[in-house]
């Protein structure tokens, strides 16, 4: 079995990691998230309902009503 270069892939890691507050997040997973959440704004932009924006969006409805929360109170002040 061939030895693994253990410096390399912390290394790797450490460069595709972000913190966001105490925890580590991948940036893949900001990515993703960001992704929906434009999906989420764009859709509602168009008119489209809570769950048809959640289907499109790939996110569960409750997802949709917190991006748009959010959105709302900092917005709102």
């Amino acid at each position: 079995m061939a030895p693994v270069d253990t410096e390399h892939s912390k290394t790797s890691a450490a460069e595709n990691t972000i913190s966001v507050g105490a925890m580590p997040v991948h940036d893949s997973s900001v990515n993703a998230m960001r992704h929906k959440e434009e999906s989420v704004f764009r859709l509602k932009a168009e008119g489209k309902s809570m769950d048809c924006i959640a289907q499109e969006a790939g996110v569960s409805r409750s997802t949709v009503t917190r991006i748009l929360r959010y959105v709302e109170r900092a917005s709102a002040g």
